[in-house]
Formats: structure tokens, C-alpha cells, sequence
């Protein structure tokens, strides 16, 4: 790259920041004071992102009388469920080629919980009025050269022909130029209902004030340290206190988990999302 190019990069990108734009608003709600001492609880859920939030609030809609408590280890949704993309799909198998290919025999299923799972979620945001920008915006997959739009549409026959092709329709050059009007997409499979769009920080944060109002207990700032057994129930270890569990749910996504066995079987993956200042409409 030619230096002049090289100072231009640079330029562009002196203001970048690496932080999450979602978790870069002002209007995220206060922390919860750290746990000291040690309480008491029928259920500990370790773990404040999307796993830990929905674990708690289901077990407190099911039932009220439940003593739950939720520990976090910096602040609710900081980590993989305040930094992702903001894209929410129904697929339970990373993809239908995917699950295919993986669990033929069991497809069907996964396909009907997939559904069911965006389903609730989708009702949990309206139930608890959780301001997130939930929106049913489907997905489209595009071919941009001729042999890609020749797979898109063999990819289509072959999973309408086993029943998988239900909200998925095929769309020639002219029909995705009708959804998007760009010349370099010749082809496209537009899953109508199975992905939503959101904001990612707002869902966590709003799931937090769920939990909250049902009467959920939530510790930020306090990482659980030990597992162990106590009697019939469970302990934990935090930095300035302790919690005594009849059941722990762990919802700690890839980080170590407090369960030695389960640490060789997570791995964490990412990729980048890049956002911009507003753009004008001559720049759209």
C-alpha cells in the first residue's frame, strides 16, 4: 500500500474506538452491588448474559415462591451477549445445511424447536416490554455469481423436497433486486420468518429488569471462584461472600467453567462487526 494510502487509513480510523457499540450508550441501566457475606437461595445461576437472564426468569415465572439468586462477573450482558451482531435466528444447528448434514433424523425437530424458541423469545420481549428493536426482518442468502444461484436453487428443491422449505422461498435475479437493488446479486433464498434483528444490549438489559421486578436476587461485580457440594445442595465462593444453593444453574458460555470436566469442550469463536457514524442518504 502506497504511504499516502497508508496515512489515509490511519486518518480514517483515528477516532475508532475497539468497544461494543451497543454497550456504548448512556442510557445503560445502573450495576447491582457486588455480594457480601454469604446468603442463601433455592437456585444460583452463574452467568449474566442471555443464558443466565432466561435460566432466572423462567424458573421465577414458573415459580414465584423460588428463592433465585444470579451472580455476575463484571456487569449483566458485558460479554458475548452485548458484543454480537445483533442477528437473532431461529436455527438451533448454526444453519439447516448444518444441522442436515449433522442430525438427518432428528432435522424435523430441531427445525420445529428452532421456530418455537424465536417464538418465545419474541413474546418474552412483548410480555416484559423490553425495549430491544426486536424486528421479524427475515434473512436473505444471495448468489453473486451464476453457479452460486444454480446451488441456491438446488439447495431449495432439495430441502422443500423433505418439508424443510416452509417461510423459505427462492428468489431469481429480478425478485432479490425487488428486496435489495443491487446489480451484483443474481439469486437468493429469503427465509421470511426465521431471523430477527435486535439490539443485543438492550435484550440483556432488559432481561435483567425482568428478573429484578419478579424478585430475583442479582449480584454484579462478583465472580463465582469454587464449586462445591454442601450437604444436599451446592456452595459457591465469591471474592467477599458465598452463596448456599439447593441447584446452580451455569450459564458462563465459554469462559472456565466451575465444572473441571466440561472446560475441553468449549472453545470461544468470534469475528468483527464494524459500525460507522451515521451516513447520509447520498452515502446510503
Amino acid at each position: 500500500m502506497a504511504p499516502g494510502a497508508m496515512s489515509r487509513w490511519t486518518t480514517s480510523l483515528s477516532e475508532a474506538r475497539p468497544v461494543s457499540y451497543w454497550l456504548d450508550e448512556p442510557g445503560r441501566p445502573a450495576r447491582e452491588p457486588a455480594l457480601t457475606g454469604p446468603v442463601t437461595c433455592d437456585l444460583l445461576v452463574v452467568g449474566g448474559g442471555y443464558s443466565g437472564l432466561w435460566t432466572a426468569l423462567i424458573a421465577k415465572e414458573r415459580d414465584p415462591s423460588r428463592d433465585v439468586v444470579l451472580v455476575e462477573g463484571r456487569e449483566v450482558g458485558w460479554a458475548a451477549s452485548g458484543r454480537n451482531g445483533g442477528f437473532c435466528a431461529a436455527s438451533l444447528t448454526h444453519g439447516l445445511a448444518n444441522g442436515l448434514a449433522r442430525w438427518p433424523g432428528e432435522i424435523h425437530t430441531l427445525e420445529r424447536l428452532g421456530a418455537r424458541n424465536l417464538d418465545a423469545i419474541e413474546e418474552t420481549v412483548a410480555r416484559h416490554s423490553i425495549d430491544c428493536d426486536f424486528e421479524r426482518t427475515g434473512e436473505i442468502d444471495v448468489a453473486t455469481e451464476p453457479y452460486q444461484a444454480e446451488e441456491l436453487r438446488s439447495w431449495y428443491e432439495e430441502i422443500a423436497a423433505l418439508g424443510l422449505a416452509d417461510g423459505i422461498e427462492f428468489l431469481d435475479a429480478h425478485a432479490v433486486r425487488e428486496q435489495v437493488d443491487s446489480p451484483t446479486f443474481l439469486a437468493g433464498l429469503h427465509d421470511r420468518r426465521g431471523v430477527a434483528m435486535l439490539n443485543p444490549a438492550r435484550l440483556a438489559w432488559g432481561l435483567k429488569r425482568a428478573c429484578l421486578a419478579l424478585g430475583v436476587r442479582v449480584y454484579e461485580h462478583t465472580p463465582a471462584l469454587t464449586l462445591k457440594r454442601y450437604g444436599a445442595g451446592m456452595a459457591v465462593r465469591t471474592p467477599y461472600g458465598a452463596v448456599r444453593a439447593r441447584r446452580v444453574a451455569l450459564g458462563t458460555n465459554v469462559f472456565p467453567s466451575l465444572v473441571r470436566r466440561v472446560r475441553p469442550y468449549t472453545v470461544p469463536v468470534y469475528d468483527y462487526a464494524l459500525m460507522t457514524e451515521p451516513l447520509t442518504d447520498a452515502q446510503l
